[in-house]
């Protein structure tokens, strides 16, 4: 199944990926993106789906959000919990992957899938899910990129595992804007520009987008 392959790649790079990631080498200008991209006065209910090592979960928790994220992964979850508990964080996370995470539907006002498209077996899944558990008027942020362009810093599955994600080689912003609007979202705007310098190494060309739910 692929689902389960995805699960136990991320599983087992777990204990490692927190060391390579740009969350973490970069993570005040993360933090700075994230917090002008969310436009939140006050907190906010945040779900951070396909969370990994919690990246954007504890970023949407530092700044006062309230925040579940929600992985397949245990092993991530497991390094994720670690590092909310070593920043004195409050966030709750689920084992459970996108399409089957129990959330209730217009429960959340803001939604963050960063890194997770090209992941997954049905990606618009993952921007329906968004889309059904977000508030009217709730915000979807979404930040991937076309990682095809340096293939040697990216993860890497198995020819057969990477053959049954469409998106595996990454996506453009262009495209994820189509996506975002065949999911049922309004207008999107773009922060990637707030990063002074590239916030992946091998020039990989990346986005971060925000839409809101009509």
């Amino acid at each position: 199944m692929t689902q389960d392959a995805v699960t136990a790649y991320w599983s087992a790079r777990a204990p490692q990926f927190d060391g390579v990631a740009s969350h973490v080498a970069q993570r005040e200008i993360w933090r700075e993106v994230l917090e002008a991209a969310f436009e939140a006065e006050g907190p906010k209910d945040v779900v951070d789906l396909g969370t990994g090592t919690g990246a954007c979960a504890l970023i949407a928790a530092s700044l006062g959000h309230r925040v579940t994220g929600y992985d397949g992964s245990q092993g991530m979850l497991t390094v994720a919990r670690a590092a909310a508990r070593a920043a004195h964080l409050d966030v709750a996370f689920e084992t459970a992957v996108i399409d089957e995470a129990a959330i209730a539907p217009a429960s959340a006002d803001i939604v963050t899938l960063r890194n997770v498209l090209w992941t997954l077996e049905r990606p618009m899944d993952g921007l329906l899910q968004a889309h059904r558990i977000l508030r009217s008027g709730g915000m979807v942020l979404v930040s991937d990129g076309l990682w095809s362009v340096a293939p040697q810093y990216r993860s890497t599955y198995q020819p057969e595992l990477a053959a049954c994600l469409p998106l595996h080689d990454g996506l453009t912003e262009t495209l994820a804007r189509q996506m975002l609007t065949d999911a049922g979202f309004g207008e999107a705007l773009s922060w990637q520009h707030l990063f002074a310098t590239p916030p992946y190494p091998g020039g990989v060309p990346m986005f971060v987008l925000t839409a809101r739910r009509t």
